[in-house]
């Protein structure tokens, strides 16, 4: 994608088919910037019933039928109707309302009234048909990441063959009518794994029904670069942002736990077993002993047919105390839409009698070590992680304080009174601004004073730092 907004451009993208009947490449029209939005109600999937005529124009206007996409010397160009039948049209559209659904935005094959903010998506046709060739799917974008009404974007079904057609032609939908809110391409996320599961990718490792993740990743085609409105994005929350948010009606996760099983004798790392599965694909599998989390799994890597059912064992870890344990198993997708399976209660040990063999700040009832609901806030004195909300516990040699995690250098990185203590390289913890031990250190807001903090704390305290998983 070229970055000029001063001249309309076109830009290919060489994107290796999906599959060996992929009509082909994307690709998208650089348009100067329009007149944002703060939001679009609706977007028109249109199958082109009878045929549907566009106007090659500057302009991009689906009420008026005028588009920046169309070349060549004609003024008017005509699309062919979807030709795959009711069914398969039927099941792209309820494709794109999954895709769409955590957003607010409604999906119809309706023509919207006048008076209703909408974009376009002709999910019909072949691009020859406005002077195109050898693409499977066109869009018109602008530089700055907005969000804009009454764009017409084209996915040319008709010139896709029958493998994997309605996730194939979903995604390539998915994707030209992404641009219209903003959205660039997406290339790998964050962990290194591959964008193949976000339809803004142009990457064709893994398949399945696509969706806008949530997670950070970088942009590019062929390969990675910056993105257009800065150095990641993340699909999902660019979504929220400019549309709003809506319910999503994707099929929650499944959970089974497979082992241990109830009322057994269990050892240190004995593995917990779970079999887990959704529709958007297991982002992690949470293992919980009597109330507190222990363990994330990872979902599975994604395959040609999406992410597979898979088992995910999580070992119980040695440092859980002795005696009774529920075990609870959630699962969750990428936008934290979580299952929760049935509680299986085993035995560690021997069941306690009193809080002197559970752990520090646990309590024992009823043969179960556990922890009280967390209830520090920031700046309370602490003795153990989970005590604090944010279960970072961070001391002195005299005192500790529920604290909270910081960058250094970045303005309100910690709330007003508080300042941010390097820990480590581009981390940190909030620390009160006027804080003194017996009159020997302090640290305030400014660079050098809590430069000072860091010293004083690191030396003469240790800057000893306990955190624990966070309670969800």
């Amino acid at each position: 994608m070229i970055r000029s907004l001063a001249t309309l451009l076109v830009t290919f993208a060489f994107l290796a088919p999906a599959a060996a009947d992929s009509a082909g490449p994307l690709e998208t029209v650089l348009i100067p910037p329009q007149p944002h939005v703060t939001a679009v109600g609706t977007l028109f999937l249109n199958r082109c019933v009878g045929g549907c005529r566009v106007v090659k124009s500057g302009l991009n206007d689906a009420r008026t039928r005028q588009s920046s996409i169309p070349v060549g010397p004609a003024s008017e160009y005509f699309i062919s109707e979807f030709e795959w039948g009711d069914t398969e049209w039927a099941s792209i559209v309820t494709c794109m309302k999954e895709v769409y659904s955590p957003y607010n935005i409604q999906i119809t094959d309706t023509q919207p009234v006048p008076g209703v903010a909408y974009n376009e998506s002709i999910i019909a046709g072949s691009p020859s048909e406005i002077g195109r060739s050898g693409i499977g799917g066109i869009a018109p974008i602008t530089g700055d990441c907005g969000a804009y009404n009454y764009t017409i974007n084209y996915t040319f079904a008709n010139n896709y063959g029958p493998n994997n057609r309605v996730f194939q032609l979903c995604a390539v939908a998915a994707q030209e009518s992404g641009h219209s809110f903003g959205l660039d391409h997406t290339y790998a996320f964050a962990d290194g794994t591959s964008g193949c599961r976000d339809p803004m990718t142009y990457r064709n490792d893994c398949g399945g029904q696509k969706f806008f993740r949530n997670d950070a990743a970088t942009c590019g085609e062929s390969s990675a670069r910056p993105c257009s409105c800065g150095a990641l994005q993340n699909s999902h929350l660019k979504l929220l942002s400019a549309i709003g948010p809506g319910t999503p009606i994707t099929r929650p996760p499944t959970v089974t736990v497979t082992a241990p099983l109830p009322n057994t004798q269990v050892q240190p790392n004995t593995s917990v077993l779970a079999t887990a599965a959704a529709q958007r694909g297991i982002k992690t599998v949470e293992l919980w002993i009597n109330g507190y989390l222990w363990k994330t799994a990872r979902g599975a890597a994604f395959g040609a047919n999406g992410q597979p059912e898979s088992t995910y064992g999580m070992p119980i870890p040695p440092e859980v105390p002795d005696g009774v344990l529920d075990l609870v198993v959630k699962a969750k997708d990428d936008i934290d839409v979580t299952t929760i399976a049935p509680t299986v209660t085993v035995t560690k040990g021997a069941p306690c009698t009193s809080a002197d063999t559970c752990a520090a700040g646990q309590q024992c009832d009823q043969g179960r070590c556990f922890w009280a609901p967390p209830v520090g806030e920031l700046g309370d004195e602490c003795t153990f992680p989970q005590y604090c909300l944010s279960e970072i516990c961070t001391g002195t040699a005299n005192k500790s304080i529920c604290t909270q995690a910081c960058i250094p250098g970045v303005g309100d990185s910690c709330p007003t009174e508080f300042s941010c203590v390097a820990s480590g390289p581009n981390a940190g913890v909030c620390w009160p601004a006027e804080a003194k031990d017996d009159g020997i250190c302090s640290a305030s807001g400014s660079s050098s004073s809590t430069q000072l903090g860091l010293i004083c704390i690191a030396l003469v305290f240790g800057l000893t730092t306990t955190r624990r998983r966070r309670r969800r």
